[in-house]
């Protein structure tokens, strides 16, 4: 079974719907029950890993709170080995509220705002041995958005793998503030780059944002030294660019309930194709199969596992 490695953010969604009003004169009201789940970008991706059958481990810190054991536990009944979770005291872990109204849009806000667990990755904590022994590393750019010891410790796990052989992956999931991506970010995502072999991220929200407005003359520009780019365009479907050329694969058409952690499990379709010996092309339809499973389906960890994807497949013609 493929060892995949997974590193970065960890924490909780509490999803907060709307009061729902049941007549027109606004007197009659219904109060959904507020859910808490697991979260975080790549937290997301080690789960839907791992019910897609691979052997999964997740690199990362949390605090030693209710919400980091809530954290932990999660990624043990998923079946995510903790052994490089660090639980600090010192820190918090992050809940993430998301208002959800009644057109299903969510509105997110991150408390604490002090302290967050996230930002902080111990380089002497990391068991190196387990980053090198990997058949696959994964991370995201949730834990580069900030000068910590997170991005330092994050793009010197990229170098360890890369020097080792082991194929990485790396998902943008840049935050761009008024339409404008931070210098510093940037320069670090210059750094691990270099280490990086699959690059995947979304068009418009975020390969529009390297370079000039041509996000796909972006993304291309990325598409060397042996590096494949995938770009995620919702319901476009993804496209795959090499320095061989282009490869498309169409969306599968679903019933849209939620689309929040959709990036986040592609990936996971994606990874789990190419460790199994697919090509680009079968990857990209088996990364768009994963995330149309998802988004049909409410909250961020409701991926397939194997069965449920081949099944899935096996209706499908897209």
């Amino acid at each position: 079974m493929p060892k995949v490695v997974v590193v970065g953010d960890a924490n909780v969604d509490v999803i907060v719907p709307y009061p729902r009003f049941l007549n027109e004169e606004r007197t009659q009201v219904e109060y959904p029950q507020i859910g808490i789940q697991g979260g975080g970008t790549s937290a997301n991706t080690a789960v839907a890993l791992a019910k897609l059958g691979l052997d999964v481990s997740f690199v990362g810190t949390v605090g030693d709170d209710q919400y980091g054991r809530f954290v932990m536990q999660d990624f043990k009944d998923a079946g995510v080995d903790v052994t490089g979770l660090v639980a600090d005291s010192t820190l918090s872990t992050v809940g993430v509220f998301a208002f959800v109204d009644d057109r299903g849009e969510r509105y997110l806000w991150g408390w604490p705002r002090e302290r967050q667990s996230f930002k902080v990755l111990d380089e002497n904590l990391v068991p190196m041995h387990m980053i090198r022994e990997a058949d696959w590393v994964h991370s995201s750019g949730m834990c580069l958005t900030y000068d910590t010891s997170a991005r330092e410790t994050i793009i010197r796990i990229f170098e360890q793998a890369h020097d080792a052989g082991v194929p990485t992956s790396f998902d943008l999931n840049l935050r761009v503030d008024d339409g404008v991506l931070d210098p510093d970010f940037a320069a670090a995502l210059e750094r691990i780059i270099p280490n990086v072999d699959y690059l995947l991220g979304s068009g418009p929200d975020e390969f529009a944002y390297l370079g000039d407005d041509d996000m796909m003359g972006n993304a291309t520009a990325y598409a060397v030294d042996g590096r494949t780019v995938i770009v995620r365009d919702g319901a476009r479907g993804s496209i795959g660019l090499t320095q061989d050329g282009l490869t498309e694969s169409p969306a599968f058409r679903v019933n849209v309930e939620d689309t929040i952690g959709a990036g986040d499990v592609y990936n996971a379709g994606f990874i789990a194709a190419r460790l199994a010996g697919a090509s680009l092309a079968e990857s990209l339809r088996e990364g768009n199969a994963v995330s149309a499973y998802k988004v049909a389906r409410r909250g961020a960890r409701s991926s397939p596992d194997a069965a449920q994807l081949h099944e899935f497949l096996a209706g499908q013609t897209g």
